[in-house]
């Protein structure tokens, strides 16, 4: 099996810099755009560093580049691993001007040399699967609302305001205590279904785009490097205060299907929402949307192994509009059969 991935990460709208970073392919990426094709083993993974000021990029960046010196197996112990990159950030904190304990999230997913999936999660970035037009969330937050939440001490996280809610309990580089390493084997093959792909974002992405707007961007007929920015710029214009990172992981058989993945300048005039939503005929007409309007056409691009992208059009701001007419058409769908149960 091979897989493409691609990755966007931005300071976003209010940030003077940007404590995010990814890494594709071994690259650790800390602005802009990145896609590269690999085969298995490999670590793919997003960090949101949580130390202020100039520390939290700084951890961020030293966890992923001991990381990426991670030759992962089957038999690779990532626990160990993953402890020994923690005391190495502790280390680095103590050296550092304005970077005493300084720590970060990390998300990841590792793929061994059988090309089975695990997910590998410190603090609240987090990890999706989509399959079959469902998205469902593989990670489970680090946060004292979830805690707080797990534990019966709250009916529902948003009984907490944002500060407590969002506070992380485990990451990588705390002086005070060793990271929660949580470890969660994907259950079924990854690649199994023709649109399975797993997505990584930072909380700047995922504390503002629901669960129905990640599914109906995703089940756009657009290159996934262009659904997946959608998805991020969506984020700012749904408020996000915050760095915004998102990395999407879709395996592939052949030349043919990548190119099918990547491919520029072919989306039809109209996307029918409906597909990604319900068949159902007599709302043709709520739910079609011109989707040359909000995208323009682009030049076919074959991508390349280790290219990092340094200019791609933007999504426009209509993209919004595209996400808000989908959700409408799909209360109206739901007021319909709310009316034919009556």
């Amino acid at each position: 099996m091979n897989y493409y991935l691609y990755g966007y990460t931005d300071k976003g709208s209010y940030r003077e810099h940007n404590e995010d970073a990814m890494l594709i392919d071994r690259e650790v990426v800390i602005d802009g755009f990145y896609e590269a094709t690999c085969q298995a083993p490999f670590i793919t993974a997003v960090c949101d560093g949580v130390g202020g000021e100039n520390a939290g990029e700084l951890a961020s960046r030293v966890c992923l580049k001991h990381l990426s010196l991670v030759d992962y197996a089957a038999n690779v112990d990532m626990k160990k691993e993953l402890l020994k990159i923690h005391g190495k950030i502790k280390r680095k904190s103590t050296f550092e001007e304005n970077a005493a304990n300084m720590q970060t999230t990390l998300c990841a997913l590792a793929v061994d040399e059988e090309g089975k999936a695990l997910c590998i999660n410190v603090g609240d970035s987090r990890m999706y699967r989509y399959v079959n037009g469902t998205i469902r969330q593989i990670s489970i937050d680090q946060s004292y609302g979830q805690f707080m939440y797990e534990h019966g001490q709250i009916d529902s996280v948003e009984e907490l305001d944002e500060a407590h809610r969002n506070a992380i309990i485990s990451s990588m580089g705390s002086v005070s205590h060793e990271p929660v390493i949580a470890q969660t084997p994907l259950i079924s093959e990854f690649g199994a279904e023709p649109d399975d792909m797993i997505l990584i974002t930072s909380d700047g992405v995922s504390d503002h785009v629901s669960k129905g707007e990640f599914e109906i961007g995703l089940g756009l007929d657009l290159p996934i490097s262009e659904k997946l920015t959608a998805l991020a710029k969506l984020a700012l214009l749904n408020g996000s205060t915050d760095n915004i990172t998102i990395i999407g992981i879709k395996p592939y058989v052949d030349d043919e299907e990548l190119e099918a993945l990547t491919m520029h300048g072919t989306v039809e005039e109209t996307i029918n929402v409906k597909e990604v939503l319900y068949d159902i005929d007599p709302l043709d007409e709520i739910l079609t949307i011109d989707v040359n309007e909000i995208i323009g056409k682009k030049e076919k691009k074959k991508p390349k192994k280790q290219l990092e992208i340094t200019s791609q059009e933007d999504i426009q701001l209509e993209t919004r509009d595209l996400f808000m007419q989908a959700q409408a058409s799909l209360s109206r769908l739901e007021s319909l059969f709310d009316d034919k149960k009556k």
